[in-house]
């Protein structure tokens, strides 16, 4: 695997490489083929010169001799050009790349196979007398000069190129620390959601928007696994404690029986058949995950009737009760009836009837009321 800093700084320095290649080939392209039509203007012109210069020297000797042959082999030595003159069948009557003067005057004759002729028509006196071969260098960039201004170029390409792969370089790193800082973050709190380390969350610093709301994401997932935490905890507790009262309801009537202190008559064993059911109960419910993954309580209502309800629960813990030399009082008026659901009251009795046990004292008093005025119902368990 590769770290993605990496992964960046190459494609940083790969799209830089491509830009600036890209703009070299396509820059050295242009120039070279401007700078070529400004040189073949720019010798188009200068041939001109050497036309003009050779008619005026044909004109102010009226022949082509000795003295006006040597003034255009001064010219043409000067301007690195080569001159053919032809009469008018095109006849080649004079060439200076062939002159033996040039070799007086310390100069070399030009191979012909490496110029370039351009053919112009001579005048004299208004009037054609031949035409004139004007020769050069076939390659469009020949002199030093022009040699040296395309190698600047190349040069200070090259130098962008360097500077571009540099400057590539460290805004990779500059960019990758901007991205990845979030990003590291945001993995060390997704470490600590698997520790379940939840509330220690440290919060995102960054102004991308993908990286934000990944960070808000991530936090409202903390935030919601927390809170099933939470719900797992309170339920196991819950459970733990509704557990606990009746199968220690049932372990006093089964002792009761056994010490032959209570007949196994229909109404004990009737107590005892109703706590294994509410045991049921409650198990099938510990099995139930819609409760622990939700703290909504879902109610199923009928009509109970209160009266019967506590009587039966505060007989279920007769024999708690009289193990421990407590004294139970019982004023609860009959037949009050409700809309309710049945489980739930009977399990919030029996809890409160549980801690009124566990935190009364031997010979202590328990009272149990329940009363009802108007539509109001009153139900009091004090220890």
């Amino acid at each position: 695997m590769t770290k993605i800093s990496n992964q960046l700084g190459k494609s940083f320095v790969f799209i830089s490489i491509l830009s600036v290649a890209f703009i070299t080939i396509i820059a050295n392209i242009s120039v070279t083929s401007f700078f070529a039509n400004y040189i073949k203007e720019t010798r188009h012109r200068d041939d001109l010169k050497v036309v003009r210069y050779v008619e005026q020297v044909y004109n102010d000797y009226n022949e082509l001799n000795a003295q006006s042959l040597m003034s255009i082999i001064h010219y043409t030595f000067s301007e690195s050009v080569t001159v053919r003159l032809r009469d008018m069948d095109n006849n080649i009557i004079w060439n200076s790349s062939t002159d033996d003067m040039i070799s007086e005057m310390g100069g070399q004759a030009s191979s012909e196979s490496s110029l370039a002729f351009q053919n112009y028509v001579m005048n004299y006196k208004d009037k054609q007398v031949g035409s004139i071969d004007v020769g050069r260098s076939k390659s469009i960039i020949s002199s030093f000069e022009d040699k040296q201004f395309l190698s600047t170029i190349n040069i200070v390409f090259a130098i962008a190129f360097v500077f571009s792969v540099i400057m590539a370089m460290l805004s990779s790193s500059r960019v990758s620390k901007k991205f990845l800082e979030p990003i590291y973050q945001i993995i060390a709190n997704a470490k600590l959601i698997e520790k379940g380390r939840y509330k220690q969350l440290k919060e995102v610093m960054t102004n991308t928007y993908e990286l934000n709301e990944l960070s808000i994401s991530i936090n409202e997932l903390s935030e919601r696994l927390d809170h099933q935490e939470l719900l797992r905890r309170r339920m196991t507790s819950d459970m733990a404690h509704e557990l606990r009262t009746p199968l220690a309801t049932l372990q006093s009537h089964i002792e009761a029986f056994m010490d032959k202190v209570w007949e196994p008559d229909i109404e004990k064993l009737s107590i005892v058949h109703e706590e294994i059911i509410r045991l049921t109960k409650l198990i099938k419910e510990l099995s139930d995950l819609s409760i622990i993954e939700s703290d909504e309580i879902k109610l199923n209502k009928s009509e109970i009737n209160l009266s019967d309800l506590l009587i039966s629960i505060v007989e279920s813990f007769e024999p708690l009760i009289t193990g421990k030399n407590i004294s139970i009082h019982k004023e609860i008026e009959k037949d009050i009836k409700l809309l309710g659901d049945i489980d739930h009251f009977n399990r919030a009795f029996i809890n409160i009837l549980s801690n009124a046990y566990k935190y009364t004292n031997e010979n202590g008093n328990i009272r149990v009321t329940l009363k009802q005025s108007y539509d109001v119902i009153n139900v009091i368990i004090e220890d």
